[in-house]
């Protein structure tokens, strides 16, 4: 499927205007119908772009008001209406009802022939989706596997408009709060929460296409899942991650409530290298999603001590974690204790006791009490830089465990 904004951009539709529904030009359009018959309602299932000239409603508009009102109900993605003999202006009604539900409606001349619209239109849907499948296909090849032939790739990428030669970065889009705005709304119909994920992806095209922008994007692992093109590092940190600090905010702007999270991997000198940035983008997305009211962009080369940990082997990790913090865990279980929860939040807080005990919902004695407890059984003080950091490096491990993110690629 592609947008209803992707279509106004085709070349027979260069006299169309939206006189409603700015804000639902992300709709994703099934197919196009022209349809003028009295009750065109039955005719339609949703994720239609409805043609009509009004010839059927006998010059009756408070019939196309109603009409309108039901193609809002059916889930219908917007209508191009022929304004001509039949239809001589929308009537304002009509123009309310569709702002208030997001409802794109179209003014098409009575001088443009509709036969070369609905051609034009199916033949671009037909077109997006074998493109779609193809970039998915890519994205198969290219993080799934060794690229043998990258340069099969590279020439493949470049008929559609791709342009792969240059070395690319990983970007990797997340709705970290999906589930539990799912959870809230009672969203259980799987058609729904995977139409949802389609949205985002495709909202993300939509910010690509108004920015002039051609690069291979594809909803992958219930992520979105972008190829960025880089030159040199300096111009990667500061082009590439300020474009994607903008994209997030557009994002979080129109999905509020989907707490839109973004990380970028590592450079790709060549199409060999796009998984390893892909690896290394979904370790900095576990930051991004672990973090998500603190910061929602992270870059991997920029990590600092999460990098280096990151790079660690498993087992290194897990016996690190268990000499600081599993005595702390033992004594949580032995006497229903939460000192390990309470070191992590004080970390969070940086360290502020005040904070540290608001977000527990602590009185500041019971806090010192804790952490004066974590001392004695680690052997560690708090106010000592050394023992200060070899703690809050367990804790670190301690959350890469908790999100099973200890990994290797």
């Amino acid at each position: 499927m592609v947008s209803c904004r992707e279509i106004i951009n085709l070349h027979s539709l260069a006299k169309l205007k939206i006189v409603a529904g700015k804000d639902g030009l992300y709709h994703q359009v099934r197919w196009v119908h022209f349809i003028d018959l009295p009750d065109v309602l039955p005719w339609v299932q949703g994720g239609e772009l409805l043609i009509i000239t009004g010839i059927a409603l006998n010059g009756d508009m408070r019939a196309l008001t109603t009409l309108v009102q039901g193609l809002i109900h059916k889930n219908i993605a917007g209508i191009i209406i022929n304004v001509g003999p039949y239809i001589k202006e929308i009537p304002e009604e009509v123009i309310q009802i569709a702002d208030a539900a997001n409802f794109p409606v179209f003014e098409l001349p009575w001088e443009v022939k509709i036969v070369e619209v609905t051609q034009e239109i199916c033949s671009y849907i037909v077109l997006k989706q074998t493109e779609k499948h193809l970039i998915y296909h890519f994205f198969e090849q290219l993080l799934l596997q060794p690229v043998d032939d990258a340069e099969n790739l590279v020439e493949r990428a470049g008929v559609y408009g791709y342009d792969l030669s240059k070395p690319q970065q990983v970007v990797i889009f997340s709705p970290a709060n999906l589930e539990n705005y799912v959870q809230q709304e009672k969203i259980k119909d799987e058609f729904a929460i995977v139409a949802l994920k389609t949205k985002l992806e495709q909202f993300i095209r939509d910010i690509l296409v108004m920015q002039g922008k051609k690069l291979l994007v594809t909803l992958w692992l219930d992520k979105v899942v972008l190829l960025l093109p880089t030159e040199t590092k300096t111009a990667r940190m500061q082009t590439n991650f300020m474009f994607v600090t903008e994209m997030i905010e557009k994002l979080n702007e129109k999905f509020p409530k989907f707490g839109i999270v973004a990380s970028l991997g590592g450079t790709a000198k060549t199409l060999r290298d796009v998984r390893r940035s892909y690896m290394q983008g979904n370790k900095a997305l576990w930051l991004a999603e672990s973090t998500a009211t603190v910061k929602s962009v992270y870059e991997y080369e920029q990590l600092g001590i999460y990098k280096l940990l990151f790079e660690i082997p498993n087992e290194q990790l897990k016996e690190y974690y268990e000499e600081v913090i599993e005595p702390l865990n033992e004594y949580d279980r032995k006497y229903k204790m939460d000192l390990v929860p309470s070191l992590f939040v004080y970390f969070e807080e940086n360290g502020n006791v005040v904070r540290t005990a608001k977000r527990l919902y602590l009185h500041r004695n019971t806090l010192d009490y804790r952490l004066k407890k974590i001392e004695e059984i680690t052997g560690k003080k708090l106010n000592n830089p050394y023992d200060r950091l070899t703690l809050q490096l367990g804790v670190i491990v301690g959350k890469q465990m908790k999100f099973g993110f200890l990994m290797q690629e």
